[in-house]
């Protein structure tokens, strides 16, 4: 086939160019996939410098057995010694930031009400039918989306 011939007196630099070619692209999208067959194109750049007389058909298997063998043991390292995509539970929930914080009252009617937190009105929910003067300071205890549920500070 007319690639393999192509392939078949390459210069070394082709393949590492190709790779870093990749891991520009790897950097652009940030996918983290990208980079484990910019790894291999490097290695079978550096490997066509150890043995040039390699055929097309060789560095193309190589490179695809490799490119596959690298993004799973890369993922599967990733998984257990990287962060986990570890969760962060105010990314992204603003009303988890507010737990632990003291909030004035504004007005409650019955078990429900608004709460200001830095100037910022939140609907709030108060424990068992209780309530609390507008003006009072209060303890947000948690948090379910933009409802923050208080009790009185001590």
């Amino acid at each position: 086939m007319q690639l393999f011939e192509i392939l078949h007196g390459i210069s070394p630099w082709w393949w590492v160019a190709f790779g870093v070619g990749l891991g520009a692209l790897e950097m652009a999208t940030m996918s983290f996939f990208l980079i484990w067959p910019a790894i291999a194109a490097v290695l079978i750049g550096v490997l066509l410098w150890a043995a040039p007389a390699m055929s097309g058909e060789a560095q193309i298997a190589i490179f695809a057995g490799v490119s596959v063998i690298l993004t799973f043991a890369g993922r599967s390292v990733l998984l257990r010694y990287g962060d986990g995509g570890a969760e962060n539970p105010a990314l992204n929930a603003r009303g988890n930031l507010m737990v632990g914080r003291h909030a004035q009252v504004v007005a409650f009617s019955g078990p429900e009400g608004n709460v200001t937190i830095d100037g910022v009105r939140w609907r709030a929910i108060w424990p068992e039918d209780g309530g609390a003067e507008p003006g009072a300071t209060v303890k947000v205890t948690r948090a379910e989306g933009m409802t923050l549920f208080v009790e009185t500070t001590d």
